[in-house]
């Protein structure tokens, strides 16, 4: 009787114990399913230049963004020292090993000479992108 007593109280102190560990981050931070605020985690910008960096000729600029899940994510693309143009809407799927990106590409006609950097960002948030050259001569 003694020791299914001792079982008994041991079972009891671990329920306890798993449960103010359950607990311990509150009651509202228990979600169902995917319902947290769609969030982007990282972007990454790249910038093809025209062919041999002379103009005309045509670019490519290509933003990839991740997410903590799938939804839309609306970009801006900036220009060092310039404008700021978008929102760019970009649509998140989960992938290949759970990992949930979407990317955005637009092609530049160069017409004119260029020496410039861009980045992305996203509005009320921390996370942007590296800045990429984008460069031609005429």
């Amino acid at each position: 009787m003694r020791n299914i007593l001792s079982a008994g109280f041991a079972g009891l102190v671990a329920a306890v114990t798993l449960s103010s560990v359950a607990l311990a981050g509150g009651i509202g931070d228990f979600k169902v399913g995917n319902s947290g605020k769609l969030v982007p985690t990282t972007i990454q910008l790249g910038i093809i230049s025209p062919a041999d960096n002379v103009c005309p000729g045509n670019g490519k600029l290509t933003a990839w963004v991740q997410s903590n899940k799938p939804g839309t994510i609306n970009i801006m693309l900036v220009k060092k020292g310039g404008n700021v143009s978008g929102p760019f809407a970009v649509n998140t799927v989960k992938g290949a090993n759970g990992i949930i990106m979407g990317s955005y590409t637009q092609n530049l006609a160069v017409n004119a000479p260029i020496d410039a950097e861009y980045r992305v960002v996203v509005a009320g948030t921390s996370v942007v992108s590296n800045w990429a050259p984008l460069y031609a001569e005429c």
